[in-house]
């Protein structure tokens, strides 16, 4: 495949590549049958480094397009399980009874019936991952695979879409070339690492504010690939969304990764050690207590800051972002849990109204409905009530005194604690690191995060405001865009 044309894709124009596929091989013409052949739908090969996000985005595509979705390894698979286990069948041949050999399912296919049955979709994507690295032994049956969409003598369902995945040969020491006639059967979409597609994704899965402030100025160290006589150093878009949650983890548990942590997630050597220097400074900015100084909006605050070196600042917002996140997240479970409740004592409010004497068997209504909500401290909540001595006339007041103090109240001081902090640490930062990057960094991590969005939503938060005018080149346009990601905070 030498002297095959390749041009490479980031991984989101990968992902509309597998979106556009999508609605070409699912359209059906008027008469209901697929517009596209079965035979001349080819899988889409996504050919790219390990940990870029081919499976992700494959995932993403299914959900969008509410499409089931199913993913398997090659390498895990023999060909008795893919294409299954043969057995012996009497058969007639003219005059004479014969034994004849008859497969049983195939393991993929009999899990994809399972799938269309657990989520009541008949539709899907069949996502086949390290495609190029199968077993001499599975190659006919890959080709087989490609061309009529089955295993032996068992077809993929219709309705369900075929997806590919491999690694290139310099990645991956199991994986192989595509020859010719295999890639003649599918198409190739060759990906390359894409720090600004990830850190678009970033967005919506909470990543802890030092990887993405590293990495913003370290964009170099995103995806490495080297291989030499000490071995393969690779570091890829996974380990660190991976290393994030790590942290996040140990930090709710006060406690902090160490170096051996951070190389089991940054498999290079030279970016682990550069990472956890750069951790350890966010660690020590922690300890020296400025974070708690900035949250109180103290004078000293300020001073400290100033002085602070252009590294240590990255650190200190970084802090102040997961600190204010947290204090966020919190909130806005908190504000789960208030409506959880809320719904289920208006329901017994309104029945209440039609039956009176429910008054009387209110611990077993409040017990029925303890497994109603999907939030567990509303469940929590409900039980307690249940439990106490609420079948009086007084029962029914005692409830909504409680739901008052234990839930209402502490929801609305995590509010105000939030907002609070949020408005003390855009006024410090904004004097004290005016004209500084990280002003556009604190400001584009606040708004990319959906808790924080849910306490912005609840009230006029003028420094905001004022920080958008600072680090905008667009600031209308800017102001638009935000108040459309907080009226949809505000509708979910």
């Amino acid at each position: 495949m030498k002297s095959q044309i390749v041009e490479t894709v980031t991984i989101a124009q990968a992902k509309d590549t597998i979106a556009q596929a999508a609605d070409i091989y699912f359209a059906r013409d008027q008469r209901g049958r697929y517009r596209v052949e079965r035979r001349r739908a080819r899988p889409v090969c996504l050919m790219g480094p390990a940990g870029v996000g081919k499976t992700e985005i494959v995932r993403q595509v299914a959900r969008d397009k509410g499409l089931a979705f199913l993913s398997y390894s090659i390498t895990h698979h023999t060909r008795q399980s893919i294409i299954g286990l043969p057995r012996l069948v009497q058969g007639t041949v003219g005059d004479r009874t014969v034994s004849m050999t008859e497969y049983t399912m195939s393991e993929i296919i009999a899990q994809i019936y399972r799938t269309m049955e657990d989520t009541g979709l008949q539709g899907g994507i069949l996502f086949l991952d390290e495609f190029n690295c199968a077993s001499e032994s599975l190659r006919p049956i890959m080709l087989q695979l490609l061309q009529d969409k089955s295993f032996g003598p068992h077809a993929i369902p219709d309705g369900w879409m075929l997806v590919l995945a491999g690694n290139p040969a310099e990645y991956n020491r199991a994986a192989s070339d595509l020859d010719p006639v295999t890639a003649d059967r599918m198409r190739l979409v060759h990906i390359v690492p894409d720090y600004p597609a990830w850190r678009a994704y970033a967005k919506t899965r909470n990543i802890h504010p030092v990887v993405l402030s590293y990495l913003d100025n370290h964009k170099d160290h995103f995806y490495v690939c080297r291989r030499d006589d000490a071995g393969t150093a690779l570091v890829t878009a996974r380990g660190w969304e991976d290393l994030s949650v790590m942290m996040t983890c140990l930090e709710m548990t006060g406690r902090q990764p160490d170096l051996a942590l951070t190389a089991q997630y940054v498999q290079a050597g030279d970016v682990a050690r550069s990472f956890f220097s750069y951790y350890t400074q966010y660690a020590s900015v922690i300890a020296s207590g400025t974070i708690e100084q900035v949250l109180e909006a103290s004078p000293r605050a300020l001073a400290d800051i100033k002085r602070m070196n252009f590294q240590r600042s990255w650190s200190l917002v970084s802090a102040l972002l997961r600190r204010v996140q947290t204090m966020a997240e919190e909130a806005a479970g908190l504000d789960d849990t208030a409506a959880a409740v809320y719904g289920q004592l208006r329901e017994l409010a309104e029945q209440l109204e039609q039956e009176p004497a429910l008054v009387e068997r209110l611990s077993e209504e409040l017990a029925a409905r303890c497994e109603r909500p999907a939030d567990r401290p509303a469940q929590d909540i409900l039980r307690r009530w249940a439990m106490g001595d609420v079948n009086a006339p007084a029962g029914w007041e005692q409830v909504k005194k409680e739901f008052a103090a234990q839930v209402r109240e502490p929801r609305m001081e995590a509010y105000r604690r939030t907002g609070t902090a949020i408005t003390n640490i855009l006024t410090v930062c904004r004097k004290a690191l005016e004209g500084q990057p990280h002003l556009e960094f604190l400001f584009n991590t606040i708004a990319d995060s959906a808790a924080v969005l849910r306490v912005l939503a609840g009230d006029d938060f003028p420094q905001f405001k004022q920080l958008l005018r600072d680090v905008s080149f667009d600031p209308e346009e800017m102001e638009k865009a935000l108040a459309a990601q907080i009226t949809e905070q505000e509708e979910l």
